[in-house]
């Protein structure tokens, strides 16, 4: 028990340094002019900071199922992406038969009645 209570102090503490760096951080980025590209890097920068810590803070099991739902979101967000390519491309060769089609069969017919 008392492993645990000093196991969670020190992740108090570590979260406590955390925010003390990111709220010092915060007045030294304000009076400097930063491109927002830059500004946010260091905006996912700090997210990831926070990620991490939080992720470290869980047990075992936890940390298993945050990776599990996370390899999960993952697949599915790669998934969605891959269908939209696949989606564009079908879209493409459909207007080029779509194109061809017209070229050959209705062009045609248009010139030779003339």
């Amino acid at each position: 028990m008392n492993y645990q209570s000093e196991e969670d102090l020190q992740r108090r503490l570590q979260q406590l340094e955390a925010d003390i760096n990111s709220s010092s951080d915060q007045p030294s980025n304000n009076t400097q002019e930063k491109q927002p590209n830059e500004f946010q890097f260091t905006n996912f920068k700090t997210l990831l900071e926070k990620s991490q810590m939080w992720f470290q803070g869980l047990s075992g099991v936890k940390k298993l199922a945050a990776t599990g739902v996370l390899i999960l979101l993952t697949l599915w967000v790669m998934q969605t992406v891959f269908k939209l390519v696949t989606s564009v491309i079908s879209l493409a060769l459909l207007s080029g038969l779509i194109y061809l089609g017209y070229k050959f069969f209705v062009s045609n017919s248009f010139q030779r009645k003339q």
